[in-house]
């Protein structure tokens, strides 16, 4: 079976989804860079909560923006990536991302060494993540990315340049209306994501929202895409696992498409490159640095 997506679209909203591909790439490659021991994850008086929800981490980074000049910062994009065991990788290869997407990268602190995404437990609540990065933007469409690893965001770099202001520019902030994870996670796992995870408990899992899209004269409403794979990271090249994948709408919760079935885990990487469609993506960028 070929890897899986929901039915064509049009071409103009099929460009749409390869900038927010694009923009998933920014957030997860680039998101999930912090050194530990280097950049502190911060601090409290009492511990956070180690699972968040969309509401609460998207909370939570939007309180760390405050702290950014250049501000103020709104949340447009974000992943939830779930995997169910802690990964540390070496990020050798992230200035020539960073170069190759046109994008200028000003760091909040030291330069990123590795790439470390928390574990989310079997006992996280339904749409708790303990690891989440945000993409937010300010009045002249730079970009703020900031993590939530654990409860605690941190703030790790402003991106500008063409292609990120560019891509900046067409999304739009997440409005009040957005539905919260657990209710978006329910809809998907109603659709067959329940089945799914009960044949592969160990899936790893990346939940994608955008608060929607601006394209000329067109706005397109916010939307979550939502996917499981048994495909683990790092990546096996070789090696081929089951996916499914699900498109909720942002406001109303509801299924607009979902699939399954097998793909090669190298077009995978668990961040929803399959619900793109054939063509390019984000896989060969994700694929070179999770190897």
């Amino acid at each position: 079976m070929q890897p899986v997506g929901p039915t064509a679209a049009s071409p103009r909203r099929r460009g749409l989804w390869i900038a927010v591909g694009v923009v998933v790439v920014a957030a997860v490659v680039v998101g999930a860079l912090f050194a530990t021991g280097t950049v502190r994850l911060g601090s409290s008086s009492s511990p956070p909560p180690a699972d968040e929800t969309f509401s609460q981490a998207v909370g939570v980074a939007g309180s760390r923006s405050g702290s950014v000049g250049g501000g103020p910062w709104y949340a447009f994009a974000g992943v939830a990536l779930l995997t169910p065991v802690a990964i540390l990788e070496p990020a050798t290869n992230l200035s020539a991302l960073l170069t190759a997407a046109n994008c200028t990268a000003r760091w909040i602190g030291p330069e990123p060494t590795n790439v470390a995404v928390p574990a989310t437990g079997p006992t996280a609540a339904l749409g708790a993540s303990a690891y989440w990065t945000f993409l937010l933007k300010n009045a002249s469409n730079g970009i703020l990315l900031e993590t939530v690893a654990d409860g605690t965001a941190t703030a790790v770099v402003t991106l500008g340049g063409t292609n990120c202001t560019a891509l900046a520019s067409v999304f739009n902030s997440f409005g009040s209306g957005m539905q919260d994870s657990p209710k978006i996670l329910g809809a998907a796992n109603a659709a067959g994501g329940t089945s799914f995870l009960a044949e592969y408990p160990n899936a790893t899992q990346a939940w994608v929202v955008s608060g929607g899209a601006t394209v000329s004269v067109i706005t397109t409403s916010p939307e979550w895409l939502i996917e499981y794979t048994s495909c683990a990271l790092p990546l096996v090249t070789s090696a081929s696992g089951a996916v499914f994948n699900a498109t909720v709408g942002g406001t109303s919760a509801t299924v607009t498409n979902h699939a399954s079935g097998t793909v090669d885990c190298a077009l995978t990487a668990a961040t929803g490159p399959s619900l793109l469609g054939p063509g390019p993506g984000p896989a060969p960028a994700l694929e070179k640095l999770f190897k």
